[in-house]
């Protein structure tokens, strides 16, 4: 069935710049509905840089077409993260004062701001992925180790119900 493969992302000659010095140039990537697709190569190849000009936090060169619209160059983080868009940065950006629970309810807080109240059986179907979230839900999220750490990050960005999930360094 074509509508299960159909095209979420397609990038054709995306560049970003520093100043001067292109940390992309060209790129061209195209993601189908149910695929992983994986970016690889050295440090400083441009692996974040890409993540954070998908998801418009960079400004960038090229064409982009998300979900059959086309994205102009100042595309909006927060209309993507409206649209199903989430990445999870490197660098995990957790509310540390807050508890596990919390922290996943701050990844719906869209989907409620739009009208959805599915939140807890959301959080539900991550702590099915995540048991580990589950017993630590009462858990500041500042004290957790580095792997449940990781595993809180990506199950908030799931609980935005995303159609296109970035991942950073996962």
């Amino acid at each position: 069935d074509d509508s299960e493969r159909s095209v979420v992302l397609a990038v054709r000659g995306l560049s970003v710049s520093y100043g001067k010095v292109d940390a992309l140039h060209g790129m061209t990537l195209e993601v189908r509905r149910g695929e992983i697709v994986t970016v690889i190569g050295p440090n400083g190849a441009g692996k974040t840089t890409l993540l954070g000009a998908l998801i418009g936090l960079l400004p960038a060169r090229g064409e982009m077409v998300y979900l059959g619209e086309r994205q102009d160059a100042r595309r909006s983080v927060e209309k993507l993260v409206r649209q199903g868009m989430t990445l999870v940065p490197e660098k995990r950006e957790l509310f540390a004062e807050m508890s596990v629970a919390d922290n996943l309810l701050m990844g719906a807080f869209d989907r409620y701001r739009a009208g959805h109240r599915d939140a807890l059986e959301t959080m539900d179907q991550v702590f099915d992925i995540f048991p580990r979230l589950m017993e630590r839900r009462a858990q500041i999220a500042g004290t957790l180790s580095g792997g449940e750490r990781q595993m809180l990050a990506m199950g908030r960005a799931l609980m935005a119900k995303p159609r296109l999930l970035l991942l950073d360094e996962p």
